[in-house]
């Protein structure tokens, strides 16, 4: 293994005016010398680019903060083809065949897998042909437009009805699950794919429905392909019945309870809230204390009639300055 301390690259446009790139002071281990990444920051932000850039240099990846003449592998995040060309001719860049051109789902695969994985054809950035025209006219015009849906949350707007529930509550379990594992990168994957399907105004039925829309990585469509075509996701059924889960499950129940605090009273023995009163030698903080003594009462959910009560004075209220006003329930709120 070698030490590798990250050079000052110089982008191939900066290098042509003579100018000089930041240093890199931190040091990282490279383990795959021969893959040399290069993560596009276009419609992905800053703070995320760098995120994965120091993710994927902990794994052991040499990731170069600029572009420069020793970058094998190119990764983008909702960008075609066309428009990853598009950026290269912009950093004058003549030859862009000596990149490999790859989805964020390749690097994603190879952060998990924590090796370099196949960039197979299904992580690949290519020109995508042009289809024969439709025989029926009015199929040429989709209801609903992939391309202009935002891969970010606060852009999209969000109906009331969640039309893919039986997807984004195994989003939402996977990514409870990643969290316990304090795996952010793939908890966040799995949240925003969960936040992409609510903002559906129709339910998903074949993998053709999700074609062009943005956040959704390769293991968030294998479970759309498998729940479509089996009802229900393997993998999730598989979080479902994990002993750790579902301790860490109960553990982050009780107010004043994280998953540092989980990970300490598993690996004491411990699986049930129950087993966690019955044991005397731990000490609680006041918080953990309290979440106890009112378990019962901060897990029960607020009824459907005490709901409708609060719901009825909010809208008698909200009616009397605005008539025409819809109020509606919404949130899963707990005493």
């Amino acid at each position: 293994m070698d030490r590798y301390k990250a050079p000052a690259v110089t982008s191939l446009r900066k290098r042509q005016k003579g100018l000089h790139s930041p240093k890199l002071s931190c040091s990282y281990e490279i383990k795959f010398s021969s893959f040399v990444i290069f993560i596009m920051q276009r419609k992905m932000g800053m703070t995320r680019r760098r995120f994965l850039m120091e993710l994927g240099r902990r794994k052991g990846f040499r990731v170069e903060s600029e572009l420069s003449d020793s970058v094998t592998h190119i990764v983008a995040e909702n960008n075609s083809y066309l428009e990853v060309l598009d950026w290269l001719k912009g950093q004058a860049v003549g030859d862009s065949s000596r990149f490999e051109l790859l989805d964020i789902s390749w690097f994603t695969a190879c952060m998990e897998a924590g090796r370099p994985v196949d960039s197979e054809m299904k992580y690949r950035l290519m020109e995508q042909c042009q289809s024969p025209p439709l025989s029926t006219p009015e199929l040429e015009m989709p209801a609903f437009i992939a391309t202009k849906v935002s891969q970010y949350s606060c852009q999209r707007k969000t109906t009331l009805d969640n039309y893919n529930k039986k997807f984004t509550d195994a989003f939402e379990v996977m990514a409870e699950n990643y969290e316990f594992k304090e795996n952010e990168i793939f908890c966040l994957e799995f949240l925003r794919a969960a936040s992409l399907l609510k903002s559906l105004p129709f339910s998903v039925t074949r993998m053709k429905d999700i074609q062009g829309l943005p956040c959704l990585g390769d293991q968030v469509r294998d479970i759309i392909e498998e729940i479509i075509e089996e009802g229900e996701s393997s993998r999730v059924k598989e979080v479902l019945n994990d002993e750790r889960y579902k301790a860490f499950k109960q553990f982050t129940s009780v107010f004043g309870v994280g998953v540092k605090t989980s990970e300490k009273w598993y690996r004491m023995g411990l699986r049930t809230v129950e087993e966690v009163k019955a044991d005397k030698t731990l000490k609680l903080s006041k918080m953990q204390k309290a979440g106890f003594l009112y378990y019962e009462d901060l897990v029960s959910c607020v009824s459907k009639a005490e709901a409708d009560a609060v719901s009825l004075i909010v809208k008698n209220t909200v009616c009397s300055f605005l008539p025409d006003a819809l109020v509606t329930i919404t949130g899963g709120f707990r005493r």
